[in-house]
C-alpha cells in the first residue's frame, strides 16, 4: 500500500494540473502561465514546508508572436555535487478535440478504478507530478539518510507540442549556465504500461507544407483553368511513393522500424462544388531515420517538383494550355527537427535501467520512437539524453487517463537513480 499522504499529494497535484487549461496559443490556445505559476506555487510550497536550503529558481520565459507569455522554470537543488540529474518536462497540451467523444469535461479530473481522466493527465502532466513528488520524498525522507550521488534540477518548459520555440530552444540559448556536459537527463514524455522501455533515438522530424497554384475556372469548363486539386492528388500519390520506395531502411529499435512519409492536411480556396480550385496547400509530416539525411531527402524533392511540373500533361486531360508556364509548385518546412541516438552504455542509460529493475522487477528494453521530444534538440548538443515514463499510451486521445500507481512509481525511479 502506498504511503497515505504521498498518495493524497498525487491526488491533488494531478487533479489541480487537470484543471488548468495549457493548450499551445499555436492551437488557439491560453498558453502555459497559469500552469507554470502553479508550479511555481508548488515547489515554494515545498520550499518552505521542509525549510530546504541550497536551491534556486530562476524563469527563462519569453513572448511569442502572439504577444502570449511562454514560461520556462529551472529549479534547481544543489547537493554539493560535482553533476547534476535533470528532469525536464512540459507544461502545455493539446486541445480536447471533440467532447463528444469524452465521457467527461477534459478539465475536471474524475478518478475511477485508481486512474484519473482528464485532458494532460498523461501527456505531460505525469512528468510534472512525479518531478515534485521526488522533491516530497527526498525532503521527507523519514530516516534523513538520503545521501544522493547527483545535483538535482527540475525544468518545466513550454511549448513542447509545436516546435518548442519558446521552449528548449528558447532555453538553450543560455545552455552553459543550466547543463553541463556531464550532467544526466530523463525527459518523461513516453511511457509503456509496464515502463521497462527506455527510449534512446528519435526519428527526425520534416514537416512540410506544398503550395501549389494553377488557374481557378468554372467546373463545367476545366478547359479554362488548371485543376489544383487534380495536380495535388497525383503530386501526393506519386511524391508519396517516391519516398517511401527510395528511403527504405529499417531500423528494429523503432517502431515502427521504417522511415514514414504521409501527407495529412489539406486546404483549398474555394467553398462551393461548382468552381475548380486555382490553389491548394498540401502538408507531409515525414519521420526519418537517422540513418538519413534530412537535405537529401529535400533535394530529392526538389528534383522531384521540377519533373512534376515538366510531365503535367501526364495528370491533367483538359486544362488551359497557355497558363500551364505559370504554374507553381512552392514549399515552406513548417518543422526541421535533427536527432541521434544516445549511446547505449551511456550512464543515463545504465543508472535508468538499473532502477528499473530494482523498482518495477523489469528487464529494461531500448528503443527508438517516430514521436518528437524535447530529448531531439538536447542530443543534438550531444547532451545523453533519455526519454522514459510509466502510462497508458492514451496521449492525445480521447478520455486521456493515467493510472495514479505509476506516478508515484516514476518518482521512485528518479529517487533510486538519485540516491548514493
Amino acid at each position: 500500500m502506498e504511503n497515505t499522504s504521498l498518495m493524497d499529494e498525487t491526488i491533488k497535484i494531478a487533479s489541480d494540473l487537470i484543471r488548468i487549461n495549457s493548450v499551445n496559443p499555436a492551437f488557439g490556445g491560453v498558453g502555459e502561465k497559469k500552469k507554470a505559476d502553479y508550479v511555481l506555487n508548488k515547489l515554494n510550497e515545498y520550499i518552505k514546508q521542509y525549510n530546504v536550503k541550497n536551491y534556486s529558481i530562476k524563469q527563462y520565459n519569453t513572448k511569442d508572436d502572439k504577444d502570449i507569455i511562454r514560461p520556462n522554470i529551472v529549479a534547481k537543488f544543489d547537493f554539493g555535487k560535482d553533476r547534476t540529474l535533470h528532469i525536464i518536462s512540459h507544461l502545455d497540451i493539446v486541445p480536447e478535440g471533440g467532447l463528444n467523444l469524452w465521457s467527461s469535461d477534459p478539465y475536471e479530473p474524475v478518478i475511477k478504478d485508481g486512474e484519473i481522466y482528464g485532458r494532460g493527465s498523461e501527456d505531460n502532466h505525469k512528468g510534472i507530478v512525479s518531478s515534485l513528488l521526488l522533491l516530497k520524498m527526498i525532503f521527507e525522507n523519514e530516516d534523513k539518510k538520503f545521501c544522493p550521488k547527483y545535483n538535482l534540477s527540475l525544468i518545466f518548459v513550454s511549448d513542447e507540442e509545436c516546435g518548442s520555440n519558446y521552449g528548449i530552444q528558447h532555453m538553450l540559448k543560455y545552455e552553459k549556465e543550466i547543463f553541463d556536459e556531464n550532467d544526466l537527463i530523463i525527459i518523461p514524455d513516453f511511457g509503456t504500461p509496464d515502463g521497462n522501455y527506455i527510449e534512446i533515438a528519435e526519428k527526425n522530424i520534416l514537416w512540410i507544407k506544398f503550395k501549389i497554384k494553377g488557374k481557378q475556372c468554372h467546373g463545367s469548363t476545366p478547359n479554362d483553368g488548371i485543376n489544383t486539386d487534380v495536380l495535388m492528388f497525383n503530386f501526393a500519390n506519386n511524391l508519396y511513393n517516391m519516398l517511401y520506395t527510395k528511403y527504405d531502411k529499417k531500423d528494429e529499435l523503432f517502431s515502427p522500424s521504417y522511415s514514414t512519409f504521409e501527407p495529412t492536411m489539406i486546404f483549398n480556396n474555394v467553398e462551393n462544388v461548382n468552381t475548380i480550385p486555382g490553389y491548394v496547400e498540401l502538408c507531409f509530416d515525414c519521420r526519418i531515420l537517422p540513418d538519413y539525411d534530412v537535405d537529401e531527402v529535400l533535394k530529392d524533392i526538389d528534383e522531384f517538383i521540377g519533373d512534376f511540373k515538366n510531365n503535367i500533361d501526364k495528370y491533367l486531360k483538359y486544362y488551359d494550355k497557355e497558363e500551364e508556364k505559370h504554374i507553381s509548385i512552392e514549399y515552406e518546412i513548417l518543422q526541421k527537427e535533427l536527432s541521434q541516438k544516445t549511446p547505449e552504455n551511456s550512464e543515463i542509460v545504465v543508472e535508468l535501467g538499473s532502477a528499473i529493475k530494482k523498482v518495477l522487477n523489469k528487464e529494461p528494453i531500448l528503443c527508438g520512437m517516430g514521436g518528437g521530444t524535447v530529448g531531439a534538440f538536447l542530443r543534438a548538443r550531444n547532451y545523453n539524453t533519455v526519454v522514459w515514463g510509466i502510462g497508458e499510451e492514451t496521449a492525445h486521445q480521447p478520455n486521456e487517463h493515467i493510472k495514479l500507481n505509476n506516478l508515484i512509481k516514476m518518482a521512485k525511479i528518479y529517487y533510486e537513480i538519485l540516491k548514493e
